[in-house]
């Protein structure tokens, strides 16, 4: 059965060949019917780098890779998952897609992309990998349904690249993550790149653990 992602405009669909080969039997869930995902509660170690780096390592079983970093970089898993579980499995730990919700996108890509996001974390589930999920999200318009398919109370990530410098940027952000914490209640909280201590101030209720972003081990070197 061909999976169905709804588009903008009543009546209008989007068909999917890879999601249902990745998640066709997942329970599927909100306004998209994107895959629900199983509770989990890794934390990662701070022996991270980001995806590009994967297929390099010498001892992939001692490093986590995660996707805090351009989509072009990763968009070869979407077509090519099976060669690429190959090596996911033998990770320490994996942090999942992490397709971008920009504000300038529009609503199909949005929900595309968020779409892809659960899709890629449900077939790492599935094939037994050590994942956390990414709780991507844009705009306040995607609020209500960029956090379906998420687990409650469990481990989830998120990054703070991109929004440093930009008021807007940190705005969503910083409403973003509030709406992320009361509709999934996250136990752990994966921050990629630096944040401030408000963070903590404001969810003490949350374990918020942060991992250096590709940048900060950059300037580390460079030092």
């Amino acid at each position: 059965m061909t999976t169905q992602l709804r588009g903008r405009k009543k009546g209008s669909f989007q068909y999917d060949f890879f999601g249902d080969i990745y998640a066709g039997d997942a329970n599927r869930v909100g306004k998209y019917g994107f895959p629900q995902l199983a509770e989990e509660d890794y934390i990662p170690t701070q022996q991270v780098k980001p995806f590009n780096y994967m297929l390099s390592l010498d001892e992939p079983e001692k490093w986590w890779i995660h996707c805090f970093c351009d989509d072009y970089q990763f968009e070869r898993l979407w077509t090519g998952f099976d060669y690429y579980m190959n090596y996911i499995i033998r990770l320490n730990g994996f942090i999942s897609t992490d397709y971008s919700l920009y504000r300038d996108y529009d609503d199909d890509k949005l929900i595309w992309n968020c779409y892809r996001n659960r899709c890629m974390a449900y077939a790492v589930q599935k094939n037994n990998g050590i994942m956390i999920p990414t709780a991507g999200f844009g705009p306040e318009k995607t609020w209500d349904w960029c956090f379906d398919g998420l687990p409650m109370n469990s481990s989830v990530a998120v990054t703070t690249n991109g929004t440093l410098d930009d008021p807007e940027a940190r705005r969503i952000f910083v409403g973003g993550i509030d709406a992320l914490v009361h509709t999934v209640y996250p136990k752990n909280l994966i921050v990629c790149g630096k944040y401030s201590e408000w963070l903590n101030n404001k969810y003490p209720n949350v374990n918020i653990v942060g991992i250096p972003s590709y940048g900060q081990q950059w300037q580390r070197r460079c030092l």
